[in-house]
């Protein structure tokens, strides 16, 4: 982070510092107490027990607390900045910190993609640009506060996942990053757990045109029937459309599979240009479309950022295909599992396979769904069948519910198993597996079962 005077943070937090308060610089600015150290603005949420003790034993320690706490009175009456509203003081800061930086942030959200788009985008940029991004999948409220104070004097773009896992999400993060271009993926059925409506679910991530005060660039994803209804009317920046659609500003024409790749054809501008993006799937080619629409709003040339996406390094568990032994391919698809990413790596699972291939779906449980979960799973059940697969083995008793669809759907039932843990499932496939199938693993519950088992077939 960029080193601050206190006096100037209090300022403009609408706080009058007093005389103990000037010429102290802040290097550290955390709600985090084990990341208290000396030149440290604390924010103490939820009523958290502060470490006193340990404070003392630093220098130029400020706790910013909305009511007491044990053992205040050991400190100097100067650390202790006591306010009446924490969350609005915090917003204050986060806005100030923010604005002291006059540079594009690109702010990324949608059911699936991501976090694939932002590291595509990252990608193009970093060998020009000091780019502070999100890490990874990364993408908690947690982690916004360290991705804004990563921002300092050096950075000249940043690129940042905006989740909705929950209501203010959205409206919260674009508190932290006060986007100047916002990109939306594609839309489906996610965390309705806590967002108990899809219509909800929907508003929610639309959010973003207002946190970026309905100005800035906006970019769509012009064949998403979600997004597509939308409303943008009041939204009066300039809004930038891809997809494969006729009308689409950055038009996906054609694309081709290789053995670990797409290679896509794009007009934009009654200009064609053809790339190449690692990872497979329809889906990757649409991540990458968006990324090269962003970088071009960003002043990037398209034939360099296309020849940058070209060495871009796939994402692990992102449908990953990985050589198993005895001439087994395996597919890591594990990042992840809600309908429309399960959807999109049954569709590529279906499309790369060999009619010489067993295709073995092995699929842990679908995460946070809520009230659409029976509906979500019939659906899938369903898919499963229509792509063509070949053998259903489901772990978990939540994803055994994909298995009656399944059935009901034309995958026979003699094809069909079902395990509990990872011993089962390396038995199972030491006496199933033959030469030249391929295995696709899917699942949303962090499950670290199926990186046992993928790593067990490894070869």
């Amino acid at each position: 982070m960029k080193t601050l005077l206190l006096e100037n943070i209090l300022t403009a937090m609408n706080i009058q510092p007093n005389e103990k308060h000037k010429g102290i610089r802040i290097k550290t600015v955390t709600y985090d107490r084990f990341e208290i150290r000396s030149h440290t603005l604390y924010f103490r949420w939820n009523n958290r027990e502060v470490p006193v003790e340990r404070i003392k034993n630093y220098k130029n320690v400020f706790i910013v607390t909305d009511t007491p706490f044990s053992n205040m009175e050991k400190l100097n009456p100067e650390q202790v900045i006591l306010v009446k509203d924490l969350k609005d003081t915090f917003f204050k800061f986060t806005s100030y910190y923010r604005h002291l930086f006059n540079i594009p942030v690109v702010a990324i959200t949608g059911t699936c993609g991501k976090s694939t788009t932002k590291e595509m985008l990252k990608h193009i940029l970093e060998d020009t640009h000091n780019v502070q991004a999100t890490i990874s999948s990364k993408n908690a409220d947690y982690y916004n506060l360290s991705y804004l104070m990563g921002i300092d004097e050096n950075t000249d773009v940043a690129v940042f996942e905006t989740a909705v896992s929950k209501k203010g999400d959205m409206t919260e993060s674009c508190k932290y990053f006060y986007p100047t271009i916002g990109i939306m993926t594609m839309i489906d059925v996610d965390h309705t757990d806590k967002i108990r409506s899809f219509d909800d679910y929907l508003a929610e991530k639309a959010k973003i045109m207002q946190g970026m005060n309905n100005k800035g660039i906006l970019i769509l994803n012009s064949d998403d029937l979600y997004l597509s209804s939308i409303d943008t009317s009041k939204f009066k920046g300039k809004i930038i459309t891809f997809g494969k659609n006729k009308n689409a500003r950055f038009r996906i024409k054609k694309f081709q599979y290789h053995s670990s790749g797409m290679t896509f054809w794009m007009e934009y501008k009654k200009r064609e240009y053809k790339g190449y993006i690692p990872g497979l799937g329809e889906h990757s080619v649409y991540n990458a479309v968006a990324s090269l629409a962003a970088a071009t709003m960003l002043g990037v040339d398209i034939g360099y950022a296309l020849k940058r996406l070209s060495s871009y390094h796939h994402m692990i568990s992102h449908f990953q295909i990985l050589e198993g032994r005895n001439q087994i391919t395996l597919v890591d698809d594990t990042w992840k599992s809600n309908p429309a990413s399960l959807r999109k790596g049954l569709e590529t699972l279906s499309r790369i396979a060999l009619p010489s291939q067993r295709k073995i779906a092995v699929l842990g449980r679908m995460a946070s769904l809520g009230k659409y979960a029976d509906e979500e799973y019939e659906k899938a059940g369903h898919l499963i069948a229509a792509s063509g697969v070949d053998v259903l083995i489901t772990k978990g008793f939540i994803a055994k519910d994909f298995q009656k669809p399944a059935i009901e759907a034309g995958v026979s039932p003699d094809h069909v198993y079902h395990f509990s843990d990872a011993d089962e499932m390396k038995r199972f496939f030491d006496s199933f597996l033959l030469p030249n199938d391929i295995v696709y693993f899917k699942t949303g519950g962090n499950d670290s079962d199926f990186d046992d088992v993928i790593e067990y077939l490894r070869s």
